[in-house]
């Protein structure tokens, strides 16, 4: 129950990473949000077996590595056709990391893996509501009691993966790149590695706003001045923006009107925009109007290592301001940017404080030396 509620809290804001892929044709970061369900899974039992931070560090490695390595290789229309592969795909690194943390041996591991195929999975249907967090938490939780299971001699496929009536048969119909999955160095979280989002919505939106924000500040653009807001994006980009009109701070993630109205009245996007409150403010709704989606095919669809999309301000007295972007999430933020963003996550959901919460980012840092996990997660809870 740990690795459930630790999975849908990871996954529920939409600012956890995204991988990246080895080559063109897998949408960006809709393989796999890797961390969350492997994480979530691997700090539970490893809190309860007592392991070391070092330990924690392999497991999620390990976790990650079979996560990214098999979103690299499935088919994008695994992710396109309706799969939430975070759920799909991330049970199987939540097995590996607890199969690591566990001490399993090969066959046992494969047991987990097959009990783990089991319980995949996932639905893209459910974007902008509570249960697509919940299918993060579930990978998580499904890691946990696949490999609990196996550890005790529950059998299941040894070939869950390859079989005629398998994971890839089932989940896209047999198609993946056989040389992509490989396990070991380099390992995958080195090259090519995961993005950090910077903002918490909907990662086709990343490079709209990195545009918008950059345009915002250097032509010091006023929301009153703006007659209309331009943007261009792949129509693979657009699909998972359906709410034009949101209610609730969950839909406001996958809006595409909302969110450039939000950036274009506060010149920044936090996790305090995605709230059911603030997605009513009179004043972003009153600037929604003015926001235009227009699918363009001739764009790069959201593959490689960014989605593209192009912004177009139109002033009021006649001015045009456009700028393009193609790369959505930083891919290495420096330190500092990264104890922000984790400042910033901690006051949201109000857990820690002052000294303990410092002294808990500063053991982060050196989390290998850690010997008591219990004691360090401790630091965070109320």
């Amino acid at each position: 129950m740990a690795a459930l509620a630790n999975g849908v809290q990871g996954h529920v804001l939409d600012y956890d990473d995204a991988q990246f892929t080895t080559g063109p044709g897998r949408p960006f970061g809709q393989q796999t949000h890797p961390t969350t369900p492997v994480l979530a899974a691997a700090l539970a039992l490893a809190e309860k077996t007592r392991a070391g931070g070092s330990e924690l560090l392999a497991a999620y490695v390990a976790g990650v590595e079979v996560a990214c390595r098999l979103g690299d290789a499935v088919e994008p229309d695994h992710y396109m056709d309706g799969f939430h592969p975070t759920g799909t795909l991330g049970v199987f690194g939540a097995a590996a990391a607890c199969a690591y943390l566990l001490g399993l041996d090969r066959e046992r591991t494969g047991w987990a893996l097959g009990v783990a195929g089991g319980l995949s999975s996932g639905l893209r249907a459910n974007r902008g509501t509570m249960a697509k967090a919940l299918n993060a938490g579930r990978a998580a939780e499904n890691g946990v009691v696949a490999v609990t299971l196996a550890a005790k001699g529950f059998t299941a496929s040894a070939g869950v993966f390859e079989d005629p009536m398998g994971f890839f048969s089932a989940a896209c119909g047999g198609r993946y790149d056989r040389e992509l999955l490989r396990f070991g160095s380099p390992w995958f979280l080195r090259t090519p590695g995961v993005a950090i989002k910077r903002y918490s919505c909907a990662g086709v939106m990343h490079p709209m706003l990195d545009a918008l924000l950059s345009l915002i500040e250097r032509h010091q653009v006023r929301p009153a001045a703006v007659d209309r807001l331009r943007i261009r994006m792949h129509p693979d980009a657009v699909r998972p923006l359906v709410y034009e009109r949101p209610e609730t701070g969950l839909q406001g993630k996958f809006s595409l009107h909302y969110t450039a109205a939000a950036a274009l009245l506060d010149r920044r996007i936090t996790p305090a925009h995605y709230t059911d409150g603030r997605v009513r403010d009179p004043a972003i709704r009153a600037l929604m109007p003015r926001v235009e989606l227009v699918p363009d095919p001739g764009l790069n669809p959201p593959g490689g290592q960014g989605a593209a999309a192009t912004v177009e301000l139109v002033l009021a007295d006649g001015l045009r301001y456009y700028e393009a972007a193609a790369s959505g999430s930083g891919r290495r933020p420096g330190r500092r940017a990264l104890e922000e963003k984790f400042q910033q996550c901690a006051e949201h959901a109000r857990v820690g404080k002052g000294r303990g919460l410092r002294k808990f980012v500063d053991r982060l840092w050196t989390l290998e030396s850690v010997d008591s996990l219990a004691s360090w997660l401790r630091l965070l809870r109320p």
